[in-house]
């Protein structure tokens, strides 16, 4: 496996152990220092600077939003893919998040993510939402989520 392909499971694999512990201190290896965090479409769109901004965000995020679901399911619909870019490889994933909330229908969400790994660590992530796609997720947050913010800032 290729170590930047590597390096982007293996922080997957962490945040997802974070998810069920609250220990946001695992996932600061991954990041560079200076990293950036961007959110692209939908209503939570947004960009971070730094890495310890990011992990406040993504724990707001998480707290307000996933944590407040009976059941989150991750399944990953495309990737991991490797390319060149700009600034170092790039690995870009395709997922569907389904979320499962007391008596309303399942909620799925679909996304990308793409991160950018230079010398060891992810210098930049981005989580991209097609908002031709974003039209169920939003009629039903407007019925079963109002009480749901899954702002990272």
């Amino acid at each position: 496996m290729e170590p930047a392909i590597q390096l982007v499971m293996e922080y997957a694999g962490a945040f997802e152990e974070t998810y069920r512990d609250d220990d946001w201190s695992r996932l600061t290896p991954y990041f560079n220092k200076d990293a950036s965090y961007a959110v692209l479409g939908g209503p939570a769109a947004c960009e971070i600077q730094g890495r310890e901004a990011i992990l406040q965000a993504l724990k707001k995020s998480i707290d307000g939003f996933d944590r407040r679901f009976d059941e989150r399911t991750l399944e990953l619909t495309d990737g991991p893919h490797l390319s060149a870019g700009p600034a170092g490889q790039e690995v870009g994933m395709d997922w569907v998040v389904h979320y499962r909330r007391g008596e309303a229908p399942v909620m799925d969400l679909p996304g990308r993510s793409v991160f950018t790994v230079a010398d060891g660590c992810i210098a930049a992530m981005r989580d991209e939402y097609n908002e031709a796609l974003l039209g169920p997720v939003v009629a039903w947050l407007g019925e079963y989520g109002t009480d749901l913010d899954g702002s990272y800032v």
